[in-house]
């Protein structure tokens, strides 16, 4: 199959991370591929397409959304994430779409449905359509440092070295004691942490344990051994204008409609469907048992 579309009637299904995690298995398979990230009004197909554009196994991805599929090139394979209206004709359909959700697959060879709760990794439902439900993972709806400030009015201290698609699990708020601050953070493998602007010795201890960012409250600046120890740790620091509740409360949202970018997410993604009939289903190489 030389066109597979990667379809969803609504935004923040999950598609971009199949359609990505597709093309890394074509990919790592041998098998030349582009992916492509067609228009759509109201959605943030711009973003997408830059993220596809940075992806090293699909060389030659455009770094803009199209208003039209383009024509692969000789062995190669286009993987297009577009509106469930809007996929090429011929192309091998996976539509995508969140638990509770319907499901609008015409012709679709899988449907995959994410974050379904209670479940813990992948079920796989044989049938004609191919369907596989996703389950609920705190790595999928990670957030990143811009998604988390979109909520916030604050101020960045420092910018940090971290890749802008460093994304964390866990939103995490320092202790009371300080004796508990580094074991408990250590508890956390990827979190933003945040602690009001006064609590050093919290944030000396939340710097130890390889935070993701860094924010503090109470709209005044920290002591000089906290930027100083986060600069050379090269994690961002930002400053919120309100108080540790207020800040909290107004980042109560955060995981809701994160956007699909970097390694871990990819990662995450890849691994769970890799265990799946779907890269078979999809290249024809397995027909799918009719339900």
């Amino acid at each position: 199959m030389s066109i597979i579309a990667v379809t969803s009637a609504e935004p923040g299904a999950g598609k971009t991370g199949v359609a990505a995690a597709v093309a890394r298995w074509l990919a790592y398979s041998g098998r030349p591929v582009r992916l492509v990230r067609l228009a759509e009004p109201g959605g943030r197909a711009a973003e997408d397409a830059a993220w596809f554009a940075t992806l090293d196994f699909a060389p030659g991805s455009p770094a803009e959304p199209l208003d039209g599929s383009p024509a692969p090139a000789a062995g190669e394979t286009l993987v297009v994430e577009c509106h469930a209206a809007a996929a090429p004709g011929g192309a091998a359909i996976v539509t995508v779409a969140r638990a509770g959700k319907a499901i609008p697959a015409p012709g679709a060879s899988a449907v995959i449905t994410t974050a379904v709760p209670g479940l813990r990794g992948v079920r796989v439902h044989e049938g004609s359509p191919l369907r596989i439900d996703v389950g609920e993972s705190r790595t999928l709806a990670g957030f990143a440092l811009d998604e988390a400030l979109r909520w916030l009015h604050a101020e960045v201290l420092l910018p940090g070295d971290l890749p802008a698609d460093t994304t964390s699990d866990h939103l995490v708020i320092a202790p009371i004691g300080s004796d508990a601050g580094q074991p408990y953070f250590r508890r956390f493998p990827s979190m933003t942490v945040v602690a009001r602007f006064d609590r050093t010795d919290m944030h000396l201890a939340a710097l130890r344990a390889s935070p993701n960012a860094l924010v503090l409250t109470g709209g005044r600046h920290p002591s000089g051994y906290t930027l100083d120890a986060a600069s050379a740790s090269g994690v961002p620091v930002v400053l919120s204008r309100t108080d540790t509740e207020n800040t909290v409360i107004a980042l109560e949202r955060v995981f809701e409609g994160t956007r699909f970018r970097g390694q871990r997410k990819l990662d995450q993604m890849s691994e769970l469907l890799s265990g799946t009939p779907l890269f078979d289903v999809l290249l024809g190489t397995r027909a799918a048992t009719p339900a």
